[in-house]
């Protein structure tokens, strides 16, 4: 599977277009509503994580300009900013970009 399919629908599932995306500026917004006007009208929509990541690889397959419009966004939107999204259970989660020094956890 292409992983910018996996990485676009996993930034969907953990609701980064509604918040956590804000300081990507336009550029998410801007992918995310072109992704919902690709599937508008459809009889079948995606509705999970699993079902856009298989839905954007055929999108991508069959028009690789499509896929390279995304590709651009996703850039835009992650080139110098950082998108974490944690699934599952754990007693602690640390998510972190750049650590200049130590990093002691206990």
């Amino acid at each position: 599977m292409d992983p910018l399919s996996l990485a676009i629908a996993g930034a969907l599932a953990a609701g980064v277009a509604t918040g956590a995306g804000e300081s990507a500026g336009t550029a998410l917004p801007a992918l995310f509503r072109r992704i919902r006007e690709r599937f508008a009208g459809r009889p079948e929509v995606p509705q999970s994580q699993a079902q856009l990541a298989t839905a954007l690889d055929e999108e991508f397959s069959s028009d690789p300009g499509f896929r390279q419009e995304c590709q651009n966004l996703w850039n835009q939107a992650t080139g110098d900013g950082v998108v974490n999204s944690f699934h599952g259970q754990a007693k602690n989660v640390v998510q972190v970009r750049d650590v200049h020094g130590g990093l002691t956890m206990e």
